[in-house]
């Protein structure tokens, strides 16, 4: 064989290790090429919420207090109305004592540059749910939109259907009030009004100021969510959530995760634990709470317009803290 022909020519195990060489670097090229995309996602998602709590302290400028997470017409929340919350039923009207309230969100969005939706909104009948509002209650805002978000942007819950006639049903948000620790405070008008308890800055029955928050860079009042169902943006029955599984007591001594923790970092394939939407009046389940599509984290938006990952790790009585408006359990954020 003639030497300078020898000199181009490889093996078999040399043309397999190069492979081997070239399959591994595309591999990790790809692996870096997703990471840097969640990165910029999670960080567009940060920069919304950051946006949305901005909105909040714009409205608090106006009107001299943070809204209520629900409301009715008369812009009253819905202890002044006398409502409770476990009888309301998602995306229906009724009666005085049952009819659907607005989420804060509704309130919010003139200071959002959406002041003319606010306008044409029909709040004659006092209801969030009355057939005119339906077109406005189906526009999807795309500050409301975590960008990792996968799915599809209108409600997949049924019980809109009456409301929707037909039409898209109402657009999803992925940023709720995190309104209290456990589903016994946030439906309960009694936690909302006392001085040092477990509810959050944005509950149902209540609306505070400033004063009536002890640390708001330690006070965390929006989250993310993965929920499909109830998640729509215009509806006050689910826009506020708690951060604990329901069967944690109100004390603030959880001993068991917190949402987002390890309740939602479940294996592929197993279900979470549902909060049962018969506790809102739904005729489906609740799946999500706290969460997201971010690995390992979860964004929160404070009191005072920073946006923090927490970890799902957290510690249940850290996370707690975080929620309520009392001054004594400062925490801090835990995050990667």
């Amino acid at each position: 064989m003639n030497p300078e022909e020898n000199r181009f020519q490889f093996s078999l195990l040399q043309l397999l290790v190069v492979a081997l060489i070239i399959a591994i670097l595309s591999g990790a090229a790809i692996l870096y090429a997703q990471r840097s995309r969640e990165q910029a996602r999670r960080a567009s998602c940060a920069v919304k919420m950051k946006q949305l709590a901005i909105s909040l302290h714009l409205f608090h400028d106006n009107q001299q207090t943070f809204p209520a997470s629900a409301f009715y017409h008369d812009g009253q929340d819905l202890g002044r109305h006398n409502v409770n919350v476990k009888t309301v039923v998602p995306g229906q009207g009724g009666t005085a004592a049952t009819r659907a309230p607005y989420s804060f969100w509704v309130r919010v969005l003139p200071y959002f540059g959406s002041g003319q939706v606010y306008d044409s909104i029909n709040f004659v009948r006092d209801e969030a749910f009355d057939k005119h509002n339906a077109p406005l209650a189906a526009t999807v805002y795309p500050v409301f939109i975590c960008p990792s978000f996968p799915s599809g942007d209108q409600s997949r819950a049924r019980d809109y259907d009456a409301f929707s006639r037909g039409g898209p049903r109402p657009a999803l948000t992925q940023y709720k009030a995190l309104g209290a620790t456990t589903l016994t405070v946030l439906q309960n008008s009694a936690f909302a009004t006392a001085k040092n308890g477990d509810g959050g800055v944005l509950h149902p029955y209540a609306r505070y100021t400033f004063n009536d928050i002890g640390a708001p860079a330690s006070t965390a009042w929006l989250c993310e969510t993965r929920e499909e169902r109830y998640a729509a943006w215009w509806d006050g029955t689910t826009i506020s959530i708690p951060g604990f599984d329901p069967q944690i007591d109100s004390t603030g001594q959880a001993t068991t995760p917190a949402y987002g923790a390890a309740i939602w970092a479940r294996p592929a394939g197993q279900k979470p634990v549902f909060i049962p939407a018969v506790m809102f009046g739904g005729a489906e389940d609740m799946q999500w709470g706290p969460s997201s599509f971010h690995p390992g984290l979860i964004n929160h938006a404070m009191v005072d317009t920073e946006v923090r990952a927490i970890a799902l790790d957290i510690d249940p009585k850290v996370y707690a803290s975080l929620i309520t408006r009392r001054s004594d359990d400062d925490a801090p954020a835990s995050g990667p």
